[in-house]
């Protein structure tokens, strides 16, 4: 591209600096150091040629009062010299011109030349120079090989202001930076507030809105500018690294360069109309005669940071002659031998739109060289301007290096056609409009913070990166868009007519708005959290996997697919719940602890599962929640959780409320949540259907609460749409004669916590004579009768009971395994025998419980050991008549288990001590003959129970105590024996005693369980009557065995058969 600037100025600035060394004579040098404080300078006898001429030096500071009507030169020729003007040294000629750094055309000198131009502080005044030539010789001058170098430094700090050119005709306005020569280097510091460099626009003879004061930076040469620290430089134009072009056309040894670095707060550089860096340009350069043309070359770089600010203000040149003028905008690499870079760093600006006077669109074009737009952290802004449209187009490719901001104001438009990529990320700013063209690979993701990000493009939203809406609009305006996160403070999500997908695996927040009617997927693993208001979006939304989370409102219509969950409270569109898909009424991140409310508006259809809050987590007991279908509920034998405390009719419970109708088969799950149970008449109300009710909603598993079965029925009569929890079974519409209020039904495992309490404190209850069988024999050494004995008995067992309601069935199994000896034996009187023995045992009991009303069941077991120790008294020991007296105490602890149907398991432990003491008195009735005798034994014994059972808090909250420890159980009873041998075991030491045994059994205590204060325990054992049956033997010297059964029976069909098998060897 060919950039035409026509550069319309009387005093030219070639002819000045040729013609200056033909002016300035040897006598007006300044070779020397030195200070000048009051009047004016006597240019004319001291000389304004500061350190010119091969090898020499100057120094000349302008101070205090004093003043200055002449041009200025700085370092010529070989010279090196500085010039300082500070304090209040002031000049009072607005025609003055300053060169700092210059050599004579051709000049060859071997010595480098160094020129210093220091303004110093705003008191100086604004100092006026007719043109500007740092580090610069004329244009004709770029064939001289010179090895030595010129340089010219001009620094303007602490406020001080240099205007260059007047606003008045033919004014010179150019500045030559690093000019004529690829040995001649420029530098422009301006650095601190205040600080500054004006290129003034001039009045020529024809032509308006001209923005002609122009820097040549690096022409044909090397030029910097430094703007820091709120330093400002505003100029027409800018032309940085570029060379004669035409018939002009020069050859160098090495291409130009130019930089321009702007930095710190408030650093501004203001550019009228354009910027070319290293861009082709046509340049009405009148030397009398001759046209100059310029292009680009070599490279050049504008560096933008820390605050910084690049103003493009829009102006441009129109002619009344009709020829094509210059555009205002940014142009860089104007041709293949040429780079041009823009690194716009952290926190630097550019502001730059499209001209309301170009012919052309594009604010910033590249040519066809090799160029980098670096977004490294800065902002891109669209210039608000008198001489702007609203709009920045380019078709410049940028690369996103670092979090870089795109800012649109308010009714402007940003328009990116090229590409962006990079590592960094986008943040769109301002309330205007940034719309993204190109095919855009840039990696840190973007951000929305006001306005509108539009894409104009497949693949200008970039897939698979993270977004974040805090304000404003992403408008994927009919392209689809495939997110690894979405998240935000607020703004909206235009997804008008396209498919966006959120596949993201860490949970994010977003707080915007889903608008349009397009369609929004979410998948990954995590949840998208969602606190806007989307209630007027119209399109679709489905949960594929991970979860969505809505705490306000989610319009549209909603699919929650397998895998998939969706927890909302406020507002839903119509919810499809699909198999295995969960919606969750109630958003988990607000984590409410009171009730919540859910509006599904046009319908809910349910095929998966539905959990009203946190139903089926008791550590979360929010109860009273509300699910609202606005139109009709379509069960596909899907789940439906609710959260009840189950008491009475007036309990909290979560419910569901159909405005339309209801259709198909839908299981429900109750969460007791801390309920004790109690009497209903007409029921927990659960789900309130306004129309048709022709859906059904079926038991899935049990309800219970505390000792209640809980039971979900329709309701009857004007109720019948409706579905209640109800403790009695449910009935028919038809009200019996005369009318019986149903009876509650209760639970089985409150059987069951007895039935082992029962256990734990009997299975190692024992008799006498289940131990029993000790007959006395001579110890072949020393002829005294002793005793000494290890016996071993094995019980099994079978009871059968009921409870006091009548309703639930026990039956159960036990075993006992129990072993001891004598550990020592006297007698006091030779006749009467003490005995002193130890004994432990294991056993254990299975049992099942039913209720006949619910056909529900509950298994009970309780396993455990007893250790412990017996004392006996035998009056008779040799005839074993008379009386005895036999104690023991025990104590035991054991493991217990209580399984309800389709409950949880329970386990707890129970342990504490039994002790019994037990007399009797035994009469010889006849004796038959020496081999046969009868004897009758009356007994009486009592036994303390004091096994516990540990307190227990079911899973679903009931809380269980056991009762009827402390129970003191009586016998009475009567024992007749036979005791002797036949002919045939005459003189073999063995010895039989079958037996009748008739006992009268009363406890004070019946064993049974309180769940939550309602209490349930076994009926029929208060009083029991048992007989037993049995023989005992003495098989030889050394083994004794023993076996009998006895039957118990009670009231209300309690029964109990006990089997005995005992052995002991005798030592």
């Amino acid at each position: 591209m060919t950039l035409k600037i026509k550069v319309l100025s009387a005093a030219i600035a070639v002819s000045l600096i040729n013609s200056t060394s033909t002016a300035f004579a040897e006598t007006l040098y300044y070779n020397t150091t030195g200070e000048h404080s009051a009047g004016m300078w006597d240019w004319q006898s001291l000389g304004y040629i500061i350190g010119a001429g091969e090898n020499n030096s100057g120094d000349l500071t302008l101070k205090g009062t004093s003043g200055y009507d002449h041009d200025f030169s700085a370092g010529k020729d070989g010279g090196k010299g500085t010039l300082t003007i500070s304090e209040f040294s002031r000049n009072v000629n607005d025609t003055t011109y300053f060169s700092v750094g210059s050599v004579t055309k051709e000049n060859v000198t071997l010595s480098n030349t160094e020129g210093v131009l220091n303004l110093v502080g705003a008191d100086i005044g604004e100092v006026t120079t007719l043109g500007l030539d740092i580090g610069s010789s004329g244009f004709s001058d770029w064939h001289t090989k010179r090895e030595s170098t010129v340089t010219g430094t001009l620094n303007i700090v602490d406020g001080a202001v240099m205007n260059v050119g007047k606003a008045e005709n033919f004014s010179n306005n150019k500045a030559y930076v690093g000019a004529g020569n690829i040995s001649n280097t420029g530098i422009i510091n301006i650095s601190g507030a205040g600080s500054a460099l004006h290129l003034i626009n001039n009045a020529p003879y024809y032509g308006d809105s001209v923005e002609n004061g122009t820097l040549y930076l690096g022409f044909i040469g090397n030029g910097i500018i430094n703007i820091t620290d709120g330093g400002k430089l505003s100029a027409g134009r800018v032309s940085a690294s570029t060379t004669l072009a035409g018939k002009n056309s020069v050859t160098m040894a090495k291409p130009p360069f130019a930089e321009i670095n702007v930095t710190g707060e408030k650093s501004q550089l203001i550019i009228g109309s354009q910027m070319v860096l290293a861009a082709d340009a046509y340049d009405d350069l009148q030397m009398i005669d001759a046209t100059l043309t310029q292009k680009g070359a070599g490279s050049a770089v504008l560096n933008v940071s820390d605050h910084a600010e690049v103003i493009f203000e829009g102006k441009a040149n129109t002619d009344i002659d009709g020829f094509d003028n210059p555009v205002s905008g940014l142009f860089m690499a104007g041709n293949a031998a040429t780079s041009a870079t823009v690194n716009l760093n952290q926190d630097g600006f550019i502001s730059i739109a499209n001209s309301t006077l170009s012919p052309d669109k594009d604010a910033i074009v590249a040519g066809d060289g090799v160029y980098a737009f670096n977004l490294n952290g800065g902002t891109l802004r669209v210039n608000d301007c008198s001489y702007c449209e609203d709009t920045l187009s380019t078709e410049v490719d940028m690369n996103v290096l670092s979090r870089s901001t795109l800012e649109s104001g308010d009714n402007n438009q940003m328009l990116l056609k090229g590409s962006l990529a990079g590592e960094g990320g986008i943040v769109k700013t301002g309330a205007g409009l940034v719309a993204l063209a190109g095919k855009n690979h840039y990696l840190g993701g973007t951000w929305v913070e006001g306005g509108e990000l539009r894409a104009d493009n497949d693949g200008a939203l970039v897939n698979n990166t993270p977004y974040t809406v805090n304000g404003g609009k992403l408008n994927l305006n009919q392209h689809d868009l495939l997110m690894s996160s979405l998240s935000g403070k607020g703004g909206a999500v235009d997804v008008t007519t396209a498919n966006l997908i959120i596949d993201q695996n860490s949970a994010s927040l977003y707080a915007g708005s889903f608008v349009g009617a397009g369609s929004v997927e979410k998948k990954g693993t995590a949840t998208l959290y969602l606190s806007g208001d989307s209630r007027q979006y119209n399109g679709a939304i489905a949960v594929l996997s991970g979860g969505v989370d809505s705490s306000r409102a989610l319009g549209g219509n909603i699919t929650v697919h397998n895998g998939g969950t969706l927890s909302a409270e406020g507002y839903l569109g119509k919810t499809e719940v699909m198999n295995a898909g969960v919606l969750k009424a109630g958003s988990q991140y607000q984590q409410k602890e009171t009730p919540v409310s859910l509006e599904i508006d046009r319908g809910l259809t349910n095929s998966g599962t539905i959990l009203l809050a946190k139903s089926g987590n008791i550590t979360r007991q929010q109860v009273g929640n509300k699910l609202l279908v606005n139109g009709n509920y379509s069960g596909q034998n899907g789940d439906i959780y609710f959260n009840t405390v189950l008491a009475d009719d007036t309990s909290a419970t979560d419910r569901m409320i159909v405005t339309g109708d209801t259709d198909g088969k839908t299981f429900v799950h109750v969460n007791n949540v801390g309920g004790n149970g109690a009497y209903t008449k007409k029921g927990i109300e659960l789900i309130n259907v306004a129309g048709q009710s022709q859906g059904e909603f079926v038991q899935k598993e049990r309800i219970v609460g505390g000792a209640y079965e809980y039971f979900l029925s329709r309701g009857v009569g004007k109720d019948s749409s409706n579905w209640y929890l109800v403790n009695t079974r449910p009935s028919s519409e038809l009200d019996p004669e005369p009318a019986v209020e149903p009876e509650a039904v209760l639970r089985p495992e409150a059987s069951e916590y007895g039935a082992n309490l029962r256990a734990a404190n009997m299975l190692f209850v024992h008799r006498l004579h289940d131990r029993l069988g000790e007959p006395h024999y001579v110890d072949s050494l020393t002829g005294e009768e002793k005793v000494t004995s290890m016996w071993l008995r094995h019980v099994g067992g079978h009871t059968r009971f009921r409870d006091n309601s009548g309703q639930l069935k026990t039956q159960a199994n036990r075993y006992v395994l129990q072993l001891g000896g004598d550990i020592a034996q006297w007698s006091s009187d030779q006749r009467d025998r003490f005995h002193l023995g130890i004994m432990g045992g294991y056993a254990n009991q299975k049992s099942n419980t039913r209720n006949y009303r619910s056909d529900y069941r509950a298994d009970g077991s309780v396993h455990g050991y007893s250790l412990g120790a017996y004392a006996t008294w035998l009056q008779d020991n040799e005839e074993k008549t008379g009386a005895y007296i036999d104690s023991w105490m025990l104590y035991s602890w054991f493991d217990n288990s209580v399984t309800g149907q389709s409950l949880a398991a329970e386990s707890y432990k129970s342990k504490g001590i039994t002790a019994s003491v037990e007399a009797g008195y035994t009469w010889k009735l006849a004796e038959k003959n020496k081999r046969e005798s009868y004897f009758i034994q009356p007994v009486a014994q009592l036994t303390w129970m004091g096994v516990k059972a540990d307190r227990h808090h079911e899973m679903n909250g009931t809380s269980v105590e056991g009762t009827g420890d402390g129970n003191i159980q009586s016998r009475l009873g009567v024992r007749t024996f036979i005791k002797g041998h036949s002919l045939l075991d005459e003189g073999k030491e063995r010895l039989f005693e079958p037996f009748v045994e008739v006992n009268w059994l009363h406890n004070t205590k019946n064993f049974g369980a309180s769940l939550n204060g309602y209490h349930i325990e076994q009926a029929g054992t208060r009083n029991i009557g048992e007989i037993k049956v049995g023989v005992e033997s003495q098989l030889g010297k050394n083994i004794n065995l023993w076996v009998n059964i006895a039957q118990q029976i009670g009231d209300k069909a309690y029964s109990d058969t006990q089997a005995i098998l005992g052995f002991k060897y005798l030592f």
